[in-house]
C-alpha cells in the first residue's frame, strides 16, 4: 500500500514538472576580487541601517551584487533566502560566510582575506 502510495506520488511530481532542488551554484569570483551578494527589501529597516557598512565594504575592493528580494523571488529560492538582510560573501573559492549582519563581512576583511 504504501509502495503504491510513494509511486503514485513520483507519478504526479513527473507529470507536474517538478524537479528535484539543486543547490544553488556560486558565483564564479577571481581571487583577487571577492564577491558579496546582497539580499534586501526596500521596507527592510535593518537592511536600510546596515547600507552604510555595505558601501564600506564595497569600498574595501569587493563586487557587491545588490538584489531585491521582491523584485528577484527566483534568485531569492535559489540561494534559500528566508531572512532579510542576507550576505553572501565569496573569496578565494572557500565556502562562503552566510550572515545577516554586514559587520561579520568587514571582520573577515579587516583580517585580511588570506588569498595568495
Amino acid at each position: 500500500m504504501i509502495r503504491r502510495l510513494l509511486l503514485a506520488c513520483v507519478v504526479l511530481c513527473l507529470l507536474a514538472g517538478c524537479q528535484e532542488p539543486q543547490p544553488p551554484t556560486p558565483p564564479s569570483a577571481p581571487c583577487h576580487r571577492p564577491l558579496m551578494l546582497v539580499f534586501t527589501a526596500s521596507w527592510c529597516g535593518p537592511c536600510k541601517a546596515q547600507k552604510p557598512l555595505v558601501a564600506q565594504i564595497e569600498a574595501a575592493g569587493v563586487d557587491v551584487r545588490t538584489y531585491d528580494v521582491d523584485e528577484n523571488p527566483a534568485m531569492a529560492r535559489q540561494y534559500g533566502i528566508t531572512a532579510t538582510p542576507t550576505y553572501i560573501f565569496y573569496v578565494c573559492g572557500r565556502k562562503p560566510l552566510r550572515t545577516n549582519d554586514a559587520n561579520d563581512v568587514l571582520v573577515v576583511i579587516q583580517g585580511g582575506w588570506g588569498c595568495k
